[in-house]
């Protein structure tokens, strides 16, 4: 017969495997990225400067595009909403941000008008392109202004596909490609999303 004590010690020991066993599989399936993100701050489309630092308790999915893009971005975000809507249709555990990589033509306003065709939770960031290219040297980001080719808006910006998967403390554990599907952003952010 166990005693009073052995059962308490078993009981925190299986309380602590399980409490932790969540976090302790998705740190082994989604590493940290030490050498990618940081902390930054930009005008968004909340009318305030936030960062990364802001949404901290929350999954973060960041991606560098633009309201222009006639392709890669607007089909990115279709992908990311599905995901969002049916992991977190409260909005309370996963935001998304769009950093600008076209602050010349991406207004705030714009932006804010573009997000919410998607979603209504989506931020849209904003800062001036030599804040924007350190910031997305960060993320190990790239984009380069293309004014050979054009499309029926202007000049097109050439610029990485990545989103970017953030922790509850903001690190980066997870890079999907332009390629990714619905149900494999669900699958893997659904790793983070467990207790």
């Amino acid at each position: 017969m166990k005693t009073p004590k052995k059962f308490l010690l078993n009981y925190l020991y299986i309380s602590f495997i399980v409490l932790f066993s969540g976090e302790i599989q998705a740190e082994n399936v989604l590493p940290v990225y030490d050498s990618l993100g940081g902390e930054f701050e930009m005008q968004s489309t909340l009318g305030k400067a936030v960062g990364p630092k802001d949404f901290e308790g929350k999954l973060q999915l960041i991606y560098f595009g633009y309201t222009s893009c006639p392709d890669i971005c607007p089909t990115t975000l279709t992908v990311i909403k599905q995901a969002v809507e049916k992991l977190d249709p409260s909005g309370e555990q996963i935001q998304f941000l769009l950093i600008t990589v076209d602050p010349e033509r991406d207004s705030l306003e714009k932006m804010k008008i573009y997000l919410e065709f998607f979603h209504p939770g989506f931020v849209g960031l904003r800062a001036p392109l030599e804040d924007v290219q350190k910031i997305a040297k960060q993320f190990g980001a790239f984009f380069i202004k293309d004014e050979v080719n054009q499309s029926a808006v202007g000049y097109l910006v050439t610029h990485t596909g990545y989103t970017y998967l953030l922790d509850r403390k903001g690190r980066v554990r997870k890079m999907f490609s332009s390629k990714v599907d619905v149900p494999e952003m669900i699958e893997t952010v659904n790793l983070l999303l467990k207790p």
